[in-house]
């Protein structure tokens, strides 16, 4: 009798412990992406502004959906991009007539909503975001404090670099915008930029 009722706890604990593994599997959905430093997000874009996307197409690219998104230029705040453009921006993920697919941690540019956006060269004269998610920062206005930055919540979990703040190495480009006025973002930017492209 005693080795039957272990058998049954055996079998309970194993049942438990499977169960467990697969709430946390249904946790754990978001990406994980190294934090990008301040430095390392202005060094490697090639312009920085505020847009407004303005429509979007997902088509099929090596057996996954990209989606290119058009964006109106509101601002222009660094960099080498044509005050008369309206670039396109890739992204990874979109739908495509009945399946679509969505990559964890990359920019979401939805229509109509304004952001900061990091912009690096891709193919074809288009533009990806730098960093993914990372390098997007949607505007919002709460209360009277006017229009702010703020992080994408659509980066998912970041670690902090080995070479993070409070062990004296680099300032991460979330900690440095999020939350800031639109002009003080700007001015920062602007700053910062020369000294991270003079080279």
């Amino acid at each position: 009798m005693r080795m039957r009722e272990w058998a049954l706890a055996a079998h309970l604990l194993l049942f438990g412990a499977v169960s467990a593994c697969l709430a946390l599997a249904a946790e754990a959905r978001a990406s994980v992406s190294i934090a990008v430093s301040w430095d390392a997000l202005l060094r490697e874009s090639v312009a920085a502004a505020f847009v407004t996307p303005v429509e979007g197409r997902s088509v099929w690219e090596a057996g996954r959906i990209v989606t290119y998104t058009r964006v109106h230029v509101d601002k222009q705040v660094a960099g080498a991009l044509s005050a008369s453009e309206d670039p396109w921006i890739r992204t990874l993920g979109g739908v495509v007539g009945t399946i679509g697919q969505r990559v964890e941690g990359e920019a979401v540019l939805a229509p109509g909503y304004q952001a900061l956006v990091f912009m690096g060269a891709g193919q074809a004269g288009t533009y990806h975001v730098t960093a993914r998610a990372q390098g997007q920062f949607p505007v919002v206005t709460t209360g009277a404090s006017g229009p702010r930055v703020i992080r994408a919540n659509a980066a998912g979990l970041l670690l902090k670099p080995t070479s993070a703040p409070e062990s004296g190495g680099a300032r991460l480009a979330g900690d440095v915008l999020h939350d800031r006025a639109v002009e003080d973002a700007a001015r920062d930017i602007a700053a910062d930029w020369k000294r991270a492209h003079a080279n």
